[in-house]
């Protein structure tokens, strides 16, 4: 499985995965956060993604002043900039959305370490189902999420594993 936290392995991947990779170095948006330990998540790096998915980036704060300062002033001036504050399961978050040469980005921020935070740990039980399920299996994914299914909730239906598939994937045990 890849080291998600180091974008390298975009490099060797599919021709999108490449393109995504010079999109984040050559618009440095990792780079711009990297005082609040950016990782890309979500579905591309795991290529379940479909049209229109996000580039998703978390991050860490321990200032939320800071960090909405930060991101305010890396990205204000991209299509589509907006910025919002939310609470997820009790916990304050940051959610600015914005688009780059065509692509929707996303970045997310909680006082929380990235690795921590359930979209990384999400990330590395969905790369751990597919390597263990196989190609087809995440054609499937792929599928449902085009009928309207999030990443999370289509797992959680091939899986067949009932309740809020936000907090039972996080159970699943190889």
């Amino acid at each position: 499985m890849h080291d998600f936290t180091d974008i390298a392995y975009l490099q060797n991947g599919p021709t999108f995965h490449q393109q995504v990779y010079d999109l984040l170095t050559r618009r440095q948006l990792l780079s711009g956060l990297s005082a609040f330990s950016p990782v890309f998540a979500g579905s591309i790096p795991i290529n379940v993604h479909t049209a229109g998915s996000d580039i998703d980036i978390i991050c860490c704060f321990d200032n939320k002043e800071l960090f909405i300062t930060c991101v305010t002033e890396l990205f204000q001036q991209y299509p589509d900039f907006a910025l919002r504050e939310i609470t997820i399961r009790e916990i304050p978050a940051v959610v600015a959305n914005f688009t780059t040469d065509g692509q929707p980005v996303e970045v997310f921020g909680q006082a929380i370490p990235v690795k921590e935070q359930m979209a990384y740990r999400h990330l590395l039980i969905e790369a751990a189902i597919l390597q263990q399920k196989g190609e087809d299996f995440r054609r499937q994914v792929i599928s449902l999420k085009a009928q309207g299914y999030n990443t999370e909730a289509a797992f959680c239906h091939l899986l067949d594993i009932p309740g809020d598939p936000f907090l039972e994937l996080l159970k699943w045990k190889p």
